[in-house]
């Protein structure tokens, strides 16, 4: 096996960084659509059955939002550490420490509210489907 050169490791990182970064940006946008659509976009039921379940989601969405804005956020924050401080010296290490640890509560956060969120919907949606009014 040849060991990779510096150009193709950079070009790899940069994918990983792109892929990382579309990640993010497309569960904000998922979850933002999905809060902003059932929050607008009521159902008209006769009666709602485990509203709690609505509500569950909507908390959790709008977490994974908040998460995934301090998940863009703490990656900004990791990359300026390098650049207000010398990569080598170990003064950059405690703000990096400190910051990966809340940019993975972040991650978190997002990735969990986003998945709670979008099943907490689901099934109020399954749940209450019999309950859907007919329009003529």
């Amino acid at each position: 096996m040849t060991k990779p050169t510096i150009e193709a490791l950079h070009r790899d990182i940069a994918f990983a960084n792109q892929y990382r970064l579309e990640l993010i940006k497309h569960l904000l946008t998922l979850a933002t659509a999905l809060l902003a659509f059932t929050v607008s976009f009521r159902p008209s039921l006769r009666v709602a059955e485990h509203e709690w379940l609505m509500y569950i989601g909507w908390i959790a969405l709008g977490l994974s939002l908040i998460g995934g804005i301090f998940h863009m956020l703490g990656w900004d924050r990791f990359y300026i550490s390098y650049h207000d401080f010398d990569y080598k010296d170990r003064d950059g290490k405690r703000p990096r420490k400190i910051i990966k640890i809340w940019r993975r509560y972040a991650m978190i956060t997002q990735f969990s509210g986003f998945i709670i969120g979008v099943v907490c919907v689901a099934l109020f949606a399954a749940l209450n489907i019999h309950n859907m009014v007919v329009l003529k």
